[in-house]
């Protein structure tokens, strides 16, 4: 049966309109179509109150038909209506910084480390060359201590050692002697840090913060800084696999390249010698002379780099790629075939799915515009023409943005305008 609809002023509207104090406004971020579970739904756009008369009985229902009859819903004919229209009004966090690209209240100023607790507050504008990172936590910069990838020394980590935020972390503790490590480890005197650890281990020799074995390297052989060079009298025609260089702590002398070993040790004969005549990745062969793989292993290295014997890779479905085996099927870098990476965009994440490669957005972004070149180019999370989906549009001509993938919706009341 269709509700009459009771012209304002009226008596039968004065009559019926329950006693209520001014209602308070309320933001709510609400997605278009979305339905709300109410005795009248009044439009904002219709400048009419209606109100219906409460029956004896009990409180009006809804039922479902599938139900058996049953209510689902039992809802106070005398509570308040609840009128929504379109937000225009950020709600705190949100706010929209005018020195920031982002849409209308695209901004949350409790996580944005540009914008943290206001507007240009930015959280990196302090760790310049203080070796720190800033983050926006709840409104406020919190910061960390970095790892720097270093130069030919290898990497840099910092620590704050003295508890002192305005000179940042200021040790680096994989080579400050009385830091090494961590804040407070001295090293024994002369001896230095190296990696974060004091001193070389056993076998290696400290030469200019760099630990080196003195037996095989060409440029510190025996001692620090003495650099081998090609001998006088060397072999017209090298034997093959061979270079000179530091072997046994001694310059001058022959010693293999790459994978190859010396098997049969006749390099001592000199130019005369047939060289590294033995490839240690072979089977017969595997990591080292004479080491010889099991029926159904192979010669592979593993993903750390280690050669090894190890199960044939058909054997559980994978393929050698490169001297490892790789899955075909779900190996991002050899996807359907050795070597064909799988390459993400703008806002993407990439996979290998049963051999072929394929990409999805990222949370909160979506391919619009259907160009793959682009990637996931919106931000459902804050556009208000692609509020929360492609397409889905908030009010745009009263302004009302998009927050969290919803169109904001305020309480107003009757009769109200946009908020």
């Amino acid at each position: 049966m269709k509700l009459p609809s009771v012209p304002p002023g009226s008596a039968l509207a004065e009559s019926s309109r329950p006693s209520m104090p001014q209602p308070r406004r309320r933001s709510y971020a609400l997605s278009a179509g979305s339905a709300l579970v109410l005795l009248v739904v009044v439009s904002c756009a219709e400048r009419e109150n209606v109100f219906l008369e409460q029956p004896d009985g009990p409180p009006i229902g809804f039922v479902d038909p599938d139900a058996g009859g049953a209510d689902v819903q039992q809802v106070d004919a005398n509570a308040p209506n609840l009128l929504l229209c379109p937000g225009t009004e950020c709600p705190a966090p949100y706010t929209t910084c005018p020195e920031t690209p982002s849409h209308v209240c695209g901004t949350n100023l409790m996580n944005d480390p540009q914008n943290c607790g206001g507007c240009g507050v930015s959280c990196n504008s302090f760790v310049d060359g203080l070796k720190m990172a800033g983050s926006c936590v709840n409104g406020e910069c919190a910061y960390v201590c970095v790892v720097d990838v270093g130069s030919g020394d290898g990497p840099l980590l910092f620590r704050d050692c003295n508890n002192v935020l305005d000179d940042g972390c200021e040790v680096d503790v994989y080579h400050d002697a009385e830091n090494c490590g961590t804040c407070g480890h001295r090293c024994a005197p002369g001896v230095r840090c190296i990696g974060g650890q004091c001193g070389c281990s056993i076998g290696k020799i400290d030469c200019n913060g760099k630990c080196v074995d003195p037996r095989f390297d060409d440029n510190n052989c025996k001692t620090c800084g003495n650099a081998c060079e090609v001998p006088a009298g060397a072999c017209t025609n090298m034997p093959p696999n061979t270079v000179y260089g530091c072997a046994d702590a001694e310059c001058g002398r022959l010693k293999c390249q790459g994978s190859y070993q010396d098997c049969n040790g006749d390099l001592s004969s000199g130019c005369a010698s047939d060289g590294c005549e033995t490839d240690t990745t072979d089977r017969n062969n595997c990591g080292g002379c004479g080491i010889q793989c099991l029926p159904g292993q192979e010669c592979s290295y593993d993903d750390s780099g280690q050669l090894g014997c190890r199960d044939a890779c058909g054997k559980d479905g994978r393929v050698k790629c490169g001297g490892s085996c790789r899955d075909l099927l779900t190996d991002r870098f050899n996807c359907g075939m050795c070597g064909l990476g799988c390459e993400g965009r703008a806002n993407e994440v990439s996979a290998c799915k049963k051999g072929l490669c394929v990409t999805e957005c990222r949370p909160g972004f979506a391919d619009c515009n259907g160009d793959r070149s682009d990637g996931c180019e919106v931000d459902v999370n804050s556009d208000p023409s692609n509020c929360g989906a492609c397409g889905h549009e908030c009010d745009l001509a009263a302004g009302q943005p998009c927050i969290e993938g919803k169109c904001l919706m305020v309480e107003c009341e009757p009769g109200g305008e946009t908020k």
